[in-house]
C-alpha cells in the first residue's frame, strides 16, 4: 500500500516539479518580499527624517503593510493558476484515461495530487515567512533607526502566515474542484478572481466568513491588528478544505467516464 502511494506521489512530483507555475508559486512571493525590503531600504535611507515615525511598529507598519497589500491579491491568483496547471497536465493527451489504467487506486492517485498541491503551497508560504523575518532582521542591522530590533514580531508573523496558509489550502481545494470541472482555464481562474474581489468588498459582513477567499484579505487585517487568535473564518476554512476535496474526488472519479 505504501509503495503504491509512494509511486503515485513520485509520479506527481515528476510531472509537476519542473512546471513553471510551481516555480512562480514558490519564488514570486519570496522575490516580492525581497524587492519590497530593498525598495524600503532605498526609500528610507534617502528620506530618513521625513519617513520614519518612531511610534509605528515597522514590522507591520512598514514592511508587513506593503508586502501583504500584494499578498492578499497575488497569492490566491498564483494558487489558482498552479492548481489548474496540475489538472491541465492530465488534460493534455487525455492522460486521465492513462492514469486509470495504472495498477494504483484512483483514491491514491487523487490524494497524491492533493498532497503535492498542499505541500507546494506550504513550501511557498513557509519560505515567504522566513524571507519576511530575514528581511526585517537585515533592515534592523543596516537601518537601526527604523526600529525593527525594538519589536519581537515572530509570534504574530507565524500566526498570520499560518492562517494565510489555511485560507490558501481552502482556496486550493475550491480551485481543484473548478479545474476538474472545467478544462478551459478561463472559468476556474475567472471565478476565483471574482470571489477574491467580492470577498474584499464584503469582508466586514458576517457571511464573508463562509467565503474562503476572505482569508486572503483578512491576513492583511490580522497583520495590522497583530491578531493571533483563530476565528470562525479560520475554522470554516479548515472545514472547506475537506468539503471541497470530497467534491474534487467525486469529479476526479468521473473523469474515467469521459
Amino acid at each position: 500500500m505504501i509503495d503504491t502511494f509512494r509511486t503515485a506521489f513520485a509520479s506527481e512530483y515528476y510531472k509537476l516539479s519542473k512546471n513553471k507555475e510551481l516555480v512562480g508559486l514558490v519564488f514570486v512571493p519570496v522575490t516580492l518580499t525581497v524587492l519590497v525590503a530593498g525598495y524600503l531600504y532605498y526609500d528610507l535611507s534617502q528620506n530618513m527624517a521625513e519617513e520614519i515615525d518612531g511610534s509605528i511598529n515597522p514590522w507591520k507598519g512598514v514592511l508587513g503593510k506593503v508586502v501583504f497589500q500584494f499578498f492578499y491579491l497575488l497569492y490566491p491568483i498564483l494558487v489558482a493558476i498552479f492548481v489548474h496547471a496540475c489538472c491541465d497536465v492530465e488534460y493534455k493527451n487525455n492522460n486521465y484515461k492513462v492514469l486509470f489504467t495504472l495498477p494504483v487506486s484512483k483514491f491514491k492517485i487523487f490524494i497524491s495530487k492533493v498532497l503535492f498541491v498542499l505541500i507546494a503551497v506550504l513550501l511557498s508560504v513557509s519560505l515567504s515567512y522566513v524571507t519576511f523575518l530575514v528581511c526585517g532582521y537585515l533592515l534592523s542591522r543596516i537601518l537601526p533607526e527604523i526600529g525593527f530590533q525594538n519589536y519581537d514580531f515572530r509570534n504574530v508573523a507565524f500566526f498570520v502566515y499560518l492562517k494565510l496558509y489555511i485560507a490558501l489550502a481552502a482556496i486550493s481545494s475550491i480551485q481543484l474542484c473548478l479545474s476538474l470541472q472545467f478544462k478551459n482555464f478561463i472559468y476556474p481562474i475567472g471565478f476565483g478572481m471574482f470571489l477574491l474581489v467580492f470577498s474584499m468588498v464584503v469582508w466586514q459582513k458576517d457571511f464573508s466568513d463562509f467565503i474562503p477567499y476572505t482569508g486572503s484579505f483578512k491576513s492583511y487585517i490580522n497583520l495590522l491588528g497583530e491578531n493571533t487568535l483563530f476565528e470562525r473564518l479560520d475554522y470554516l476554512n479548515l472545514c472547506s478544505v475537506f468539503v471541497f476535496l470530497f467534491g474534487s474526488f467525486y469529479l476526479f472519479k468521473r473523469k474515467i467516464h469521459h
